[in-house]
């Protein structure tokens, strides 16, 4: 069963905190569509430590069971997943081009989304504002609610050709990717300079009671400011997030019993998608071991729509209750290999053709994570910007497959090196432009 609908105009009119239910689970999804008359109302949940602290629980619980619906866009659009027989015609639609429709659904969830996300994370900033929290709690919900709600938009950005920025009941007018780039980056700057304004000391109660586990907020900061530094052009600021991220260190979204990762549910439970084997295994280079880790290539071959479509099950994701990672280590690499290559000169691509190697020849797992055990590059065959960034395009293609990056990287490295999606852009939803006729003129 498909969520209510929420859009940027309608988010904060449909909020009820279901307090009690996050309260006693770690991180577990919050419907904040549900009509409760016993519920606290929003500013009852504002002006209260424990409600406050609930939400931003919450609010991580909605991005973590929002995950499927802001990968099946990217990786149907390109070449990561095809569908199944019984998938929904809007999957269908968007994986071969053919018919597709503004009113679909899978047009309308990434957007319904991301706004539930951003608007649970402008209820935990208000109380921020609003509360006496102590300087911890403060800084560490400040910079939840910041990275997250900066994390939800991003997903979107890399979706939708112009966006809202935020929610407003009287309707928000979309602005110019650009802009929302901006906006992002924004939150992720304000969310690193709360969590550095405190002593680790002073986020005891915040990571005991509010952070979810698995997530490691400075290195989960410091790698997105890196991804959209990147997207940004912001290359020299790249490298710098970058650097800092731990390599060892994997920051993870959880889904413990009873919940269920939704791409598990969505590949195995709905049977809606598998590994597009028609691109991605037969165009990788020989012993590439990033493959298996990512596709059941041994397993038997699963039935498409369309019929001549070549699908194996998924392996990554494949446990009901696997995690899904925010981002592994090696794209901290591969962001400084392409930040330095588009800075140019011998000496930036000579170490861009190092980091490139690295993560080729990378054989031993320092967490879950993919590894190629490739044999490295030749210098003359990573002497030029040209030569680099088809290298980093391919590299990206296996090391972060089925992470939602992928759309993005078609523009930002260019079809001829990656591939031509089915299209440039999600439409804006029709709902959007029903409930927020601002946003759509």
């Amino acid at each position: 069963m498909m969520p209510k609908v929420v859009t940027s105009a309608g988010a904060r009119r449909l909020v009820r905190l279901c307090t009690a239910a996050v309260l006693a689970t770690t991180i577990a999804s919050c419907d904040l569509d549900l009509e409760n008359p016993n519920a606290p109302t929003e500013e009852e949940i504002v002006s209260s430590r424990d409600g406050i602290i609930a939400v931003a629980v919450g609010m991580q619980g909605q991005f973590a069971q929002s995950i499927d619906d802001w990968l099946v866009t990217s990786s149907l659009a390109t070449d990561e997943w095809g569908t199944r027989s019984i998938a929904l015609i809007s999957y269908i639609s968007l994986f071969t081009g053919d018919n597709f429709d503004v009113a679909y659904d899978v047009v309308l969830q990434p957007y319904a989304r991301t706004y539930q996300v951003v608007n649970s994370a402008n209820i935990v900033l208000e109380g921020v504002q609003t509360l006496t929290l102590g300087v911890g709690l403060e800084a560490g919900l400040g910079a939840v609610a910041n990275l997250f709600k900066a994390m939800a938009l991003g997903f979107a950005y890399q979706q939708y050709e112009e966006l809202a920025v935020d929610v407003d009941p009287a309707g928000a007018p979309t602005v110019p990717r650009a802009q929302v780039l901006d906006s992002v980056i924004v939150l992720l700057e304000r969310a690193r300079a709360a969590y550095g304004s405190v002593s680790a000391a002073d986020l005891t109660e915040f990571n005991a009671r509010a952070l979810g586990p698995g997530i490691n907020l400075a290195n989960t900061v410091d790698a997105m400011l890196a991804r959209y530094y990147l997207f940004d052009g912001r290359y020299a600021e790249a490298i710098t997030a970058a650097d800092r991220v731990d390599q060892g260190v994997l920051s993870e979204l959880r889904y413990p019993a009873p919940t269920v990762n939704p791409v598990r549910n969505l590949a195995f439970g709905l049977n809606y998608v598998g590994g597009l084997l028609r691109g991605f295994a037969r165009q990788a280079q020989p012993g590439d071991a990033r493959v298996q880790y990512w596709v059941d290539t041994l397993a038997a071959t699963q039935a498409a729509n369309p019929p001549d479509t070549l699908l194996k099950p998924l392996k990554k994701y494949s446990g009901v209750n696997e995690p899904f990672p925010l981002y592994f280590p090696d794209e901290m690499k591969l962001i400084k290999a392409e930040a330095l290559a588009r800075q140019g000169g011998a000496a930036n691509f000579a170490a861009a053709a190092a980091l490139v190697n690295e993560v080729r020849t990378d054989n031993v797992a320092q967490v879950d994570e993919p590894t190629a055990a490739l044999a490295p590059l030749l210098p003359t065959e990573l002497d030029t910007e040209a030569e680099l960034l088809d290298a980093i395009a391919y590299e990206r293609r296996y090391e972060l497959y089925e992470q939602g990056l992928r759309w993005e990287d078609t523009r930002r490295l260019g079809t001829a090196r990656t591939t031509t999606p089915t299209f440039e852009f999600l439409p804006l939803p029709r709902q959007e432009c029903v409930t927020n006729p601002v946003a759509c003129g």
